[in-house]
């Protein structure tokens, strides 16, 4: 089975990987694009963890894989790209990848990192594909289209405009609102980690 899905919050979609083992199917690969394909099990004493290491490179990357599946972690995934892991491993009541204070807090120091990361490169994009034009097409992706007169095209004529410009119109839609979610995930990431200091500090 293969479900396509996109998120910000890699705890919400650490949450949904669990309630989908929960129902019997377990994540065998996460595509960039945002598909997960999932296999049947019958074995619901499983728990996949997800955590975010940018900054590993050569033996700091290999020493903490090996880590990892020293104490029964199996390596699900990892997108180069942007430093996600994905582990999975039969439960035995050690079930958190973070065991101590500082390594929660540690996490989320790298989510947030993580989050601005994609705020700043949302930002650029932002920038290039919407800085000349007021914002227009945040609410309708009408606006996105700049084809002179293109909705009183008819037959081919429309077609033909309206699929070689969607593409573009896409790229001017979806950065303001792309902007918007990281921004918001970085805000929501840095009460989690303000919250969980007080907390580990009581």
């Amino acid at each position: 089975m293969i479900k396509f899905k996109v998120f910000f919050d890699i705890e919400k979609e650490e949450r949904w990987l669990n309630e989908m083992l929960t129902k019997g199917w377990v994540c065998s690969n996460i595509n960039s694009a945002g598909l997960y394909t999932f296999q049947q099990t019958k074995d619901f004493e499983q728990v996949i963890r997800i955590d975010c290491q940018q900054d590993l490179r050569g033996e700091k990357q290999v020493t903490y894989m090996q880590l990892h599946e020293d104490f029964g972690w199996r390596l699900l995934k990892v997108k180069s790209y942007d430093g996600t892991y994905y582990w999975v491993k039969s439960k035995d009541g050690h079930d958190d990848l973070f065991s101590d204070h500082d390594s929660h807090i540690a996490k989320y120091k790298r989510l947030m990192k993580h989050a601005s990361n994609w705020a700043i490169l949302s930002f650029i994009f932002l920038m290039i594909f919407d800085a000349n034009d007021s914002f227009s097409s945040l609410f309708s992706i009408k606006n996105a289209y700049f084809t002179p007169g293109l909705w009183e095209k008819e037959g081919f004529a429309f077609l033909f405009a309206f699929l070689f410009e969607t593409p573009f119109a896409i790229m001017r839609f979806i950065p303001p609102w792309l902007f918007l979610a990281t921004c918001s995930i970085y805000i929501t990431l840095y009460y989690r980690y303000r919250k969980s200091i007080q907390q580990f500090s009581q």
